[in-house]
């Protein structure tokens, strides 16, 4: 069997209207003869060149690519169009890997490829939400505000990255610090000791015991313990690369201790993208779905998709929002005013702000609580460690006095 192609034509019916299209024909005679059973007139035909591969591009950094976007979001706004806009954007930059970054969206887009499908084509894995936004700023008729909004959303995860290793960094180092410290004592300061208390012909104190035995086992094992931590490592890294780990681990974040701080950032997100598209025209179920594609975990665009299907059914926003497990309450109810004022891309936008600086301020007063907390902790352990074997040490020098 041939195999098909595309064919595009221009053609006239049978009320002199010229037509433009594309078909799928064996060849061009078969072609030529489809338009003519259509009852139109072929004025031309040729076949269609076959679109080259997209280049593959590799996706730059968050930082990079915020700039990137809201520099094209201010280029659109001051007249240019998305082709020369990346042109320009391509030929000032000379860093990889935003320079392949602009000439692969302008090739696609030359080529005819959708705009929210170029840029999937370029933003992918953690930055697929580009594509989303990019749609919803068509949908809605703000192109420039899509691509500032996914800026946005960059710079806000750039920002809670940034605090999170400011808040947690400290933390890190103290608990890493006591950690060699108790290594250093059972691995070299305790196995000195033990001989002492075997040639003493005395049983050891119990801590100073529990001490030795567990400066033995460490000893015993530490090459099967390193094998077995250096395993554990690999298997969770490959896991986490082929996406095992992510649904698992979103849903236990979601859920957990800190699911409070975590709703906050992920619904708030949420709520902003949506609200951001409700105030530029987009429809509400449009919105939605936009908004849904663009949430930073799969674990809550499962929460969100049953709301999808209650507002097609005509249930109301607020309605919908309030079913969907752990979503914040505040933003419900600001929603439910929102829909009450006729104002519920502005009330959406509010609450997911305020859900969002919410969340920030808790892990900000988490790290100096956290801080202060952990070295108490570590030292009081530490503390008791060495006050154990000072204790052992001056035990059986008295026993050894007697």
């Amino acid at each position: 069997m041939a195999e098909s192609s595309q064919f595009r034509y221009l053609a006239v019916d049978a009320t002199g209207r010229r037509i433009r299209g594309a078909l799928d024909a064996g060849d061009e005679g078969v072609a030529f003869e489809t338009l003519r059973s259509r009852g139109l007139a072929p004025l031309s035909l040729r076949r269609a060149s076959r679109p080259a591969a997209p280049a593959k591009v590799r996706s730059a950094p968050a930082r990079e690519s915020a700039d990137f976007l809201a520099s094209l979001a201010d280029l659109l706004r001051a007249g240019a169009d998305i082709r020369t806009a990346l042109n320009i954007l391509g030929g000032r930059s000379d860093r990889s890997p935003v320079k392949p970054l602009s000439k692969a969206l302008s090739d696609a887009i030359s080529s005819g490829e959708a705009l929210d499908r170029a840029f999937a084509q370029s933003f992918k894995g953690s930055q697929s939400f580009v594509a989303s936004m990019i749609a919803a700023g068509e949908a809605s008729g703000d192109l420039p505000g899509g691509l500032q909004r996914a800026a946005e959303i960059f710079y806000a995860r750039i920002k809670l990255r940034d605090q999170l290793i400011s808040v947690l960094s400290y933390p890190a180092f103290v608990l890493v610090s006591a950690i060699a410290a108790v290594f250093v004592i059972l691995l070299f300061i305790v196995p000195t000791i033990a001989p002492l208390a075997l040639d003493s012909g005395t049983t050891p104190p119990p801590a100073l015991a529990m001490l030795i035995a567990a400066s033995n086992f460490l000893k015993a094992n530490l090459t099967a313990l390193e094998v077995l931590t250096l395993a554990s490592v690999v298997l969770l890294a490959m896991a986490g690369r082929l996406g095992l780990l992510n649904g698992p681990l979103e849903a236990a974040v979601l859920d957990g201790p800190a699911r409070r701080t975590v709703r906050g950032l992920v619904f708030g997100g949420f709520a902003i993208s949506l609200g951001t598209m409700l105030s530029a025209g987009a429809p509400v179920t449009d919105a939605l779905r936009l908004a849904n594609r663009a949430t930073m975990t799969k674990a809550a665009r499962r929460r969100i998709e049953p709301m999808l299907q209650a507002v097609r059914q005509g249930q109301p926003l607020s309605a919908a929002l309030e079913t969907a497990k752990g979503f914040p309450p505040s933003i419900v109810r600001l929603a439910a005013v929102g829909e009450a004022s006729n104002a519920l891309g502005p009330m959406l936008l509010r609450g997911g702000k305020l859900e969002e600086d919410a969340a920030m301020r808790r892990i900000e007063s988490f790290g100096r609580i956290a801080g202060p907390v952990l070295i108490v902790v570590l030292g009081l352990l530490l503390g008791a460690l060495m006050g154990s074997v000072l204790s052992g040490v001056s035990q059986l020098g008295s026993s050894a006095l007697n």
